[in-house]
């Protein structure tokens, strides 16, 4: 999957990040599945939400935090990622814009048009070390952006830029150490 991701830039599935949809790509790579007409999937802008994305980087970069960008996209009535695609998001309520959505949206670098895998993994812990037969459970670990792997070039169009992305990335960590 990392050879996948690096040198292939292909997309790997998951859902597509909000700002994104669905489309057909080139012709599958395995001859059996492309001559049954199967193709890859890609990345492409949704016009609906795309510029949100956009506006939620800007703002930051200029000072805006979370809560602020939040509050101000419920406030102009652009529909949450939870309410803009409802199918896929019956669990939630999709009323107004949480602080968590603009921060994963800040994180994520799949807005600079690259292909990035390895941003977590599934670590098995044990639930009761002294009684094995109890099983584990999965937790959910981020690894550092240094262990991520980036397609080499851009493989689908980019909202941002990568710079914008960088200083949207050292603004966080900034805030996060300041703390």
């Amino acid at each position: 999957m990392a050879s996948q991701t690096k040198i292939e830039g292909r997309y790997l599935g998951g859902r597509p990040p909000y700002g994104y949809r669905m489309s057909e790509g080139r012709p599958h790579p395995n001859p059996a599945k492309a001559a049954d007409g199967k193709h890859l999937h890609q990345l492409e802008p949704d016009p609906d939400s795309a510029w949100a994305v956009v506006r939620i980087f800007t703002e930051y970069l200029r000072g805006r935090g979370y809560y602020a960008i939040a509050e101000g996209l419920t406030c102009d009535g652009i529909p949450c990622p939870s309410a803009h695609d409802r199918t896929r998001n019956r669990h939630r309520d999709g009323h107004a814009w949480p602080k968590g959505a603009v921060r994963a949206i800040l994180a994520n670098p799949r807005y600079t048009g690259h292909e990035v895998w390895n941003k977590q993994r599934k670590d098995e812990v044990l639930l009761d070390i002294d009684d094995v037969p109890l099983g584990h459970r999965t937790k959910l670990t981020w690894n550092s952006p240094e262990q991520w792997i980036w397609s080499a070039q851009p493989v689908h169009e980019p909202l941002i830029s990568k710079d914008t992305f960088n200083r949207a990335r050292a603004r966080r960590q900034a805030r996060s150490t300041h703390r």
